[in-house]
């Protein structure tokens, strides 16, 4: 009789690839599993229909059986899949209820198809209610370098990657894919996600919101406002109503006002942009192309309109719905430096979507969204009516409930291998109020502390886990902290100081203001800052930074407010009164260019100045030594002063999206002049006289560069205005 070992090894398909095909296919409909007493690998209908004439998969798949059965196996969207059940441990350890896709990558080398397929897959309709929508395998058997890229350039999956030979070879490793499951998922920080959500899987607690607007945008055609503080999740539930609205056959467009393409540009052109969004959408829908309508400033207005009645008369869409993000970019009053025209901007580009609404019959609604509502409450800007005053009714987000925390935290920890206690979502709805942002940030911290976290069970976190590394989480949560005060600082400056006098202490001063001023106390209950039953604190490690650090916080960051930025932020200015005519001028671009890239750049990213060291220093030529080490532990202004002119231009061209409003949508004719320019640099190092052709072009590029420079104020100084001698 054989011994137990032997008859093990004969009934685990895991065990048995090298026995004879004929061998393995019985065994494979006949074995039981040895860990979990589980069914067949491959069920039975899936053997039959898709792996039997596949024997090179069959026998991968059925080496899956340490955690799951394989129920389905297809090539469908250019890919072969199969579809994995997980077994009861794999429930418990990894949370996983539905099925999970398992790629099979035969190729040599594997290339973004691959994520393409897999959420073509997942969004499939016979399929996705029936697939997790986090966890995916891929089992190769080319290239190991080039599936790792492929997983780490994924932000919505966790793609667990496992080679054929692996499989094949796994011997007696009965933890293999338990063990690569758990290092994968650990190294994703599921929790510290801190781009907008783009998908469902990951977004919690918004639901009702999200279908009130939806509801409003597509079946009453009204008009609505989203305003919450920075970081709490308007974007994503922004781009949750586009997926709600696109599934149902409406153009849902979501526009990004914080991009300089967009409040760097004039109303009229902003027109464009969104007919040209709107009809590139439409085309997809069967709509055909309109003939050229004049975007000028004279005929903006009526092609917009005419554009919105096309896509009307012609397409089987049903709606168009706009979704404009960070709104205050284009406001009166509040926009920043570079968009002070939106001061006149303002009326005649809502006065045009609002015309199209109503010409349309509501087929045109928006949606806007941001820190501020003034752009919808405010009646007047400069004793003008506002066209969306009253017509846009605001809604403010509020801070997640503790049922919400609970659902969230849970649903994340769960795909970890972590379980929280009950009493840790007290904690978290206590300590930050709501705030989900913050909530996860905590939990991730927790969460890197416990190292790498078993592969067979679930790791227990209590409330002393919490507090064991609160010190790393409130170092964790500073940045944040000041990002969700920046929107104070810069629109509501008493309702600052209020929160720092209350940060020291002075209690009843500031609740006896409050009572004489509603509407600051009101403003403090719908963003979440203060609760409404006593007026403390609703995240205690805002009263913290208040009460160390608000006030310096507020004196460097406030003259932000409408003017340049704060000196500290810009390159230092070169005394180009010692320079000669032709220098000088050059100079003076280079300078002007400089402050733009810092200026736009610093802007762009929040005034976070690692983000902006690295959009700079990954632009930046490798030759003759690597220029981007200049931005290592420098602030940006800094090291922007070491870069030649010649850095300056791919720097630009890199980051063109940021500053095609200043000098039109290509970068070849910036290029051009930027070299020309460039020029007087080569003077200037061999002190020899300027050709009269030379400098004729350095002239023609000056003016062209200056033109499009003085549109932004105090950039060209203008005190040159003849031409060099």
């Amino acid at each position: 009789m054989a011994s137990l070992v032997e008859r093990l090894r004969l009934t685990c398909p895991a065990l048995c690839l090298q026995l004879p095909a004929s061998r393995r296919a019985t065994t494979l409909t006949s074995y039981e599993w040895l860990s979990g007493g589980g069914k067949m690998a491959i069920k039975k209908d899936a053997l039959h229909a898709f792996f039997q004439a596949r024997p090179e998969q069959e026998a991968l798949a059925a080496a899956l059986d340490e955690v799951f059965d394989v129920t389905y196996g297809s090539y469908q969207f250019g890919q072969a899949f199969w579809l994995c059940q997980p077994k009861p441990l794999a429930v418990e350890r990894f949370g996983l209820q539905r099925e999970v896709i398992a790629l099979y990558s035969p190729h040599g080398r594997a290339d973004v198809r691959l994520l393409t397929a897999l959420e073509n897959i997942s969004r499939a309709p016979e399929f996705r209610h029936r697939v997790e929508n986090v966890v995916a395998f891929v089992i190769y058997e080319g290239d190991k370098a080039s599936i790792e890229s492929l997983a780490g350039q994924s932000k919505d999956w966790v793609i667990v990657a496992l080679s054929a030979n692996e499989l094949k070879d796994k011997g007696g490793q009965i933890f293999l894919i338990r063990s690569r499951m758990a290092a994968t998922i650990g190294r994703f920080d599921l929790f510290g996600m801190s781009s907008p959500i783009k998908h469902d899987k990951y977004f919690y607690g918004r639901d009702m919101i999200v279908q009130e607007l939806v509801q409003r945008a597509l079946i009453r055609k009204e008009q609505s406002g989203l305003f919450g503080l920075r970081k709490t999740g308007k974007t994503s539930v922004l781009f949750a109503i586009q997926r709600r609205l696109s599934e149902k056959g409406a153009i849902a467009e979501y526009v990004d006002c914080q991009s300089p393409g967009i409040y760097g540009s004039r109303w009229w052109a902003v027109l464009e942009e969104l007919s040209r969004r709107m009809l590139e959408f439409a085309a997809k829908a069967g709509c055909p192309a309109p003939a050229e309508f004049s975007f000028d400033m004279a005929g903006a207005a009526n092609s917009f309109i005419r554009t919105v009645k096309w896509i009307h008369d012609k397409s089987e869409v049903g709606q168009i719905v706009l979704l404009l993000d960070e709104v205050e970019f284009i406001t009166p009053g509040i926009t920043n430096h570079l968009g002070q025209h939106w001061d006149d901007d303002h009326l005649p580009l809502w006065q045009t979507i609002r015309s199209a609404s109503q010409e349309t019959k509501g087929f045109l609604t928006f949606c806007v969204a941001g820190v501020n509502p003034s752009s919808v409450e405010q009646s007047h800007f400069n004793q003008v009516p506002n066209p969306i005053f009253q017509l846009a009714v605001p809604f403010y987000l509020d801070q997640l409930t503790r049922p919400n925390v609970r659902e969230m935290v849970r649903a994340i920890a769960k795909y970890a291998g972590a379980a929280l206690d009950e009493d840790c979502f007290d904690l978290l709805s206590e300590e930050y109020g709501g705030h989900p942002y913050l909530i996860r940030l905590a939990c991730s911290e927790v969460l890197r502390s416990l190292g790498e976290l078993p592969v067979d069970k679930k790791a227990k976190i209590s409330k002393a886990n919490f507090e064991s590394v609160k010190d790393k989480i409130a170092t964790r949560l500073a940045q944040p902290i000041k990002d969700i005060m920046l929107s104070l600082v810069w629109w509501y400056p008493d309702e600052y100081d209020l929160l720092c006098l209350l940060a020291d202490g002075d209690t009843a001063f500031v609740k006896e203001f409050l009572a004489s001023e509603p509407e600051k106390a009101s403003r403090f209950a719908r963003y979440g800052l203060l609760k409404a039953d006593n007026g403390s604190f609703a995240i205690k490690e805002l009263r913290t930074f208040l009460a160390r650090s608000g006030l310096e916080y507020k004196k460097a960051i406030s003259p932000f407010t409408r003017g340049d930025l704060p000196l500290e932020y810009l390159p230092i200015e070169p005394n180009i009164a010692d320079l000669a005519a032709l220098f000088e001028r050059r100079t003076e671009v280079e300078y002007a260019l400089r402050k733009l890239l810092i200026t736009v750049l610093e802007y762009r990213f929040a005034f976070d100045g690692a983000k902006v060291a690295n959009a700079i220093s990954e632009a930046l030529p490798k030759k003759n030594g690597d220029r981007a080490q200049l931005f290592i532990g420098r602030l940006p202004k800094d090291a922007v002063n070491e870069l030649y002119l010649s850095d300056l231009k791919p720097v630009f061209v890199k980051n063109w999206d940021n500053f095609s409003a200043y000098f039109g949508s290509k970068s070849d004719r910036f290029e051009m002049n930027l070299d020309t320019i460039n020029i007087a640099r080569r003077y200037e190092a061999h002190t020899k006289p300027v050709s009269a052709k030379d400098l004729d072009d350095f002239q023609n590029s000056y003016s062209w560069l200056t033109t499009r420079l003085s549109k932004v104020p105090g950039l060209i100084s203008g005190s040159m205005s003849a031409k060099p001698s």
